[in-house]
């Protein structure tokens, strides 16, 4: 056996080991490939192989290079309806594209408005308005979809991944999980253009925009601010990446001691008061069903639920599976203690995978579980209370005890950074699920997408990045010149959705008539800065500041965001001579006490979309103190005044958080965009 071995073990040293050929996984049956551009496929095989590709009746060939990579390109060709096969062999193996079309490519990407799905079934805040309608009804099968997995690779750029199942045709079996904004731009293009459509989503919720930038674009754009003190991680090759995440992650251990050390003195009272909390047989009767009820604050909550034992897993040892579910858990099982962790442990050790023995259990009667959770608040805190009292189950084998009892909650403590000798918890960015880590999602979810042409992009996000104002004026400007430079294509569309009408404090939200207009919320000024894009040369904006709703973050309303998208397109990028944008500010001018407001893409004049007066207008005279205003239409402008303002100076519209009256339109029917005339120019601030 062993000279088998051997002999073996040689003719690989003498031969190689044979790697069949493959096209990389941006391809795939059901695709569509970018009309009026080179198509080039591109794949791995052994060193030195020739690769011979076949496709729409030519045949190109490549030699696979020393790394084993190879390439074949074939001449650009026009959108048709023509199904083609595509023929890949290196004489040893083959792989076999079907169904491929050439039409249109839109890279569609951003936060969770672009991540939302159509939906089986209307939810508020989850899904589109009328999605079941509107699934029933998507039957187009020249319109191909592919959504690219959520995935984080902060050091390396990763080939695609797939969510679901690569690419799709348009049905009503799939179209469920389409991006709804993406699907309902692409429907228009398709219906209106009769080219087939490719749509690439790669997205991801609550996504600042920092991670979507590679390292190459931040140096390109100056910009370091964002990775301060980063620097020997992004500079420093591999080894300066292991000695930054080895110092990080020491910091951060010393610092959470210490921090620790402070939360658990000042819960030190109330910490003897829980103690009974974790005890089989006491009643919690009173306790709160449990929620993912979050707090401004830095607090303990604790979780208990009662569960059987199943008859299969009955004198068995069984394993106790959680994830992280908090910063500090400790998991007690009939008053005793079985796992947890501390709020400085290792990140990739804040979760529980042991073994619990039969005498642990009460193989017969009922079982306690309580859990006791440590949480800061922050992007995380939502997730880790759903870990706590959802994600915990017990396992034997493939076989799965889900603890479907409902869980209790009760608050111990919390306290704010004041509190703790004003020491703030320490912050560290883990490397593993971090989506604020800058170039983390450029390089697991765009990068590997760049080496495939498409026509453009559609970006819709900006909610994530309103606490950081100015900021994001040359953090989106690099983003563009960033993905165009990847792309290779210096003008290539870029479509920005401008956010919608929006305010986190529901107070502010619900009373947004009286609200004050000096104290706008921060997605105003993204807006802002969104529309100063416009200023580069093949960029886009659909204002949707008319669909916005006050107290939710993700509007109902996709098919008009995806329409306006698509009228941008049709516009700039297709050639249609037709109205793709809403009135936009351009000057405004002082007169008899008031001001009268002129616009651009108002050639047909202006009406509002519910025949009422002008709303969401505000005014304000040399001192920039704005009080709300009325307004009323003449001709192709709009006159602004208030009794409060006896000589305006500057106006502004929709300029809020939220307002419920942004009423006003162009003859199209287009939402006039949100503008201020006292506006700054964000490339000369610093």
């Amino acid at each position: 056996m062993k000279r088998v071995l051997t002999v073996f073990a040689f003719a690989l040293a003498s031969f190689g080991a044979f790697a069949a050929v493959k096209l990389d996984p941006v391809f795939g049956s059901n695709m569509v490939l970018q009309q009026q551009r080179p198509i080039v496929f591109f794949g791995t095989a052994d060193k030195g192989a020739t690769v011979k590709v076949e496709f729409s009746g030519k045949t190109a060939t490549a030699k696979a290079d020393k790394t084993g990579k190879w390439k074949a390109e074939f001449p650009a060709m026009k959108a048709g309806k023509t199904n083609y096969t595509v023929k890949v062999s290196d004489g040893k193996s083959k792989v076999e594209l079907k169904d491929v079309l050439i039409g249109e490519v839109w890279f569609c990407s951003g936060q969770s408005n672009m991540q939302l799905e159509l939906g089986k079934k209307f939810l508020r805040g989850k899904t589109a308005q009328n999605c079941e309608v509107e699934v029933a009804n998507a039957k187009y099968p020249e319109i191909r979809y592919c959504m690219q997995r959520r995935v984080l690779s902060p050091v390396k750029k990763l080939p695609a991944q797939y969510s679901w199942f690569g690419w799709v045709k348009c049905s009503p079996k799939d179209a469920y999980y389409f991006s709804a904004v993406a699907y309902f731009f692409g429907r228009k293009i398709h219906q209106d253009l009769d080219v087939p459509v490719g749509l690439i989503n790669s997205s991801w919720g609550g996504t600042r925009i920092q991670p979507w930038i590679s390292i190459e674009g931040f140096r390109n754009a100056g910009i370091r601010e964002d990775f301060k003190g980063m620097e020997e991680f992004f500079d420093g090759g591999d080894e300066g990446q292991k000695r930054y995440l080895a110092k990080e992650a020491k910091r951060f251990a010393d610092e959470m001691k210490e921090w620790q050390a402070l939360f658990e003195k000042a819960d030190a009272e109330a910490k003897v008061k829980a103690q009974g909390w974790k005890e089989p047989d006491f009643d919690d009767s009173s306790w709160k069903p449990a929620t993912r009820a979050t707090s401004p604050k830095y607090f303990v909550r604790w979780y208990r639920t009662k569960f059987k034992v199943r008859d299969i897993m009955k004198g068995k040892t069984i394993v106790f599976n959680m994830g992280k579910s908090g910063e500090k858990v400790d998991v007690w099982l009939n008053g005793k203690r079985i796992a947890g962790w501390e709020t400085y442990s290792p990140e990739n050790e804040k979760k529980a995978m042991v073994e619990v023995a039969p005498e642990l259990l009460n193989q017969d009667g009922e079982n306690v579980l309580a859990v006791r959770s440590l949480f800061v608040y922050g992007w995380r805190c939502s997730n880790q209370m759903y870990q706590a009292f959802q994600g915990p189950y017990f396992s034997m084998g493939k076989r799965i005890l889900q603890l479907k009892n409902p869980w209790k909650m009760n608050d111990e403590f919390s306290c704010t950074h004041k509190d703790l000798s004003g020491k703030r918890v320490p912050k560290f960015i883990a490397f593993d699920e971090s989506t604020v880590f800058p170039t983390g999602l450029y390089n697991g979810m765009v990068d590997s997408w760049t080496k495939l042409p498409v026509r453009g992009v559609l970006w819709y996000q900006g909610c994530s990045n309103v606490w950081q104002g100015k900021r994001y004026y040359p953090l989106l400007k690099a983003l563009i010149a960033d993905w165009r430079a990847k792309w290779n294509d210096p003008e290539m569309p870029f479509l920005i959705v401008q956010i919608a009408g929006y305010d986190s404090d529901p107070v502010r939200a619900k009373n947004w008539k009286t609200a004050d207009p000096n104290k706008p919320f921060g997605s105003a000024l993204i807006r802002d800065i969104q529309q100063q894009m416009l200023k580069i040369p093949n960029v886009g904006l659909a204002c949707t500041i008319d669909i916005g709703e006050a107290d939710n973050i993700h509007p109902a309303n996709k098919q008009d965001v995806g329409k306006r998208l698509a009228l941008e397109a049709e516009r700039m990028v297709y050639g249609k001579d037709i109205a793709s944008r809403g009135p936009l500010f351009e000057s405004a001018k002082p007169e008899k006490g008031a001001i009268r407001v002129f616009f651009k893409y108002a050639d047909k004049g202006l009406k509002t979309s519910d025949g009422k007066a002008p709303g969401a207008f505000a005014i304000a005279g040399a001192d920039k103190k704005f009080v709300w205003a009325d307004a009323k239409i003449d001709g192709k402008t709009v006159v602004v005044s208030s009794p409060a303002v006896k000589e305006p100076k500057y106006v502004r519209y929709a300029y809020a958080g939220y307002r419920g009256d942004c009423n006003l339109q162009n003859a199209e029917g287009l939402p006039a965009y949100p503008f201020r005339s006292d506006a700054v120019d964000y490339s000369k601030v610093k």
